[in-house]
């Protein structure tokens, strides 16, 4: 099982005891990149529970237990996937940060080219089919993000019960994207429930949340053109 499945338990936990998630954000995971001229850039994986920090101390050991083994900390694997992203050809610069007491967690590293990114992303965001992804390929001035079966799981580990509220809750789990390449954007094609923000002409800020995602499996799909 992909260890953010395990983390996502300790959200299910917290869900059954407290209103307070169906009115606030409980995860939100960000992939942030870089593009340069050449096709190299850098990327930054986040996962953001932060705002169960608070809800986190309030609960007793036996629940705790219940939820992730006794070693583990509120995000789970991370470790393991820094490991195996210094492992890969065309990846540099592996990262890890962790903030908010391990409840924000973020991983950085820089890749050579598109191929690299993918083997990156696919340590990343693996899925249950063990499938390698082309997540990213270039057509021309075009970047296509293609995707696997990684996020649609995380919501389905979410709602697999069928606990009053479950649709609020994938509501309060957010994904996004932001994009900042080294000539002006064009054009961009997303899918509907994404929602678009263009801080400047070079950069993209792109959000969604999880009952988006599971209605439409290929949400988080994209193309976004360059000018030439």
């Amino acid at each position: 099982m992909n260890s953010l499945h395990r983390s996502l338990r300790f959200i299910r936990v917290l869900a059954a005891t407290s209103l307070v998630l169906l009115i606030s954000g409980c995860l939100t995971i960000e992939e942030n990149y870089t593009f340069k001229k050449d096709g190299s850039g850098t990327m930054e994986y986040v996962v953001d529970m932060s705002d169960l920090k608070d809800m986190a101390g309030m609960m007793d050991n036996k629940e705790r237990k219940k939820s992730r083994k006794k070693d583990d900390g509120p995000i789970t694997g991370s470790d393991a996937k820094v490991a195996a992203l210094k492992s890969l050809e065309g990846i540099k610069k592996v990262k890890l940060k962790s903030e908010q007491d391990g409840f924000v967690q973020r991983i950085s590293f820089s890749f050579k080219d598109v191929d690299a990114l993918n083997r990156a992303l696919n340590k990343l965001m693996p899925d249950s089919t063990g499938v390698q992804k082309a997540f990213f390929r270039w057509e021309g001035s075009t970047l296509v993000r293609t995707n696997n079966l990684y996020a649609e799981e995380l919501g389905k580990e979410m709602n697999g019960s069928d606990t009053t509220g479950s649709a609020e809750l994938l509501k309060a789990m957010h994904y996004k994207y932001s994009f900042k390449f080294a000539k002006d954007v064009q054009d961009t094609r997303l899918a509907d429930g994404v929602t678009k923000e263009s801080p400047n002409a070079r950069k993209l800020e792109l959000a969604t949340d999880w009952s988006v995602i599971m209605k439409d499996p290929e949400a988080l799909d994209l193309r976004i053109t360059l000018a030439k």
